[in-house]
């Protein structure tokens, strides 16, 4: 939240869209933004890594489920939280049961597709927290109470220690939440 200057700087170096996060990588001297592409970025940085293995198929499978995510899931929370017209909140909820449904039927078990902890499970890992959160303390809506396979994948991974070392309390949630919705 710096000054008009600091923000023009940002915008002009960093990330066109003004909006975090960003990541400069010191060694190579790219410059990435949005979270998806950086994390991509990232874990192919580890050359077949767990994150992104090696096999074109694997890829193609995390690629999808990290497209559904963000075309999907993400804007079907957003709509749904952000509705204030009562007689169109059942249509946006069937809309997020709809792209819920998807992990239900799809995920492959103990996470998004199968053994290990992939891309498509950390990134779709900080938009199932802040989707189970928001509407749980907005909306009063257990979202995943009828997708229990999703449910035990949520609980999993939400537990695993990389997760639990960065987890945002959720009075932090609530401000960030509030100052949202308000605007």
């Amino acid at each position: 939240r710096g000054s008009e200057e600091e923000r023009a700087r940002y915008e002009r170096e960093v990330n066109p869209r003004g909006k975090v996060p960003a990541l400069r990588d010191a060694e190579t001297g790219v410059t990435l933004f949005e979270s998806l592409l950086i994390n991509e970025y990232l874990a192919e940085r580890q050359e077949g890594g767990p994150l992104l293995p090696a096999d074109p198929a694997a890829r193609a499978r995390i690629r999808l489920w990290n497209e559904h995510c963000d075309s999907q899931l993400a804007v079907a929370h957003f709509t749904l939280l952000m509705n204030k017209d009562a007689p169109s909140e059942e249509a946006k909820r069937a809309a997020l049961d709809a792209a819920l449904d998807v992990y239900e039927a799809r995920l492959v078990g103990p996470y998004l597709l199968g053994d290990a902890f992939t891309l498509a499970d950390a990134n779709a890992l900080p938009f199932f927290e802040r989707l189970d959160f928001s509407l749980r303390h907005y909306k009063q809506i257990d979202a995943l109470a009828r997708h229990p396979r999703t449910r035990r994948w949520l609980d999993l991974a939400l537990s695993r220690e990389s997760f639990r070392a960065t987890r945002q309390p959720e009075a932090k949630l609530v401000e960030l939440y509030d100052k949202f919705l308000e605007a």
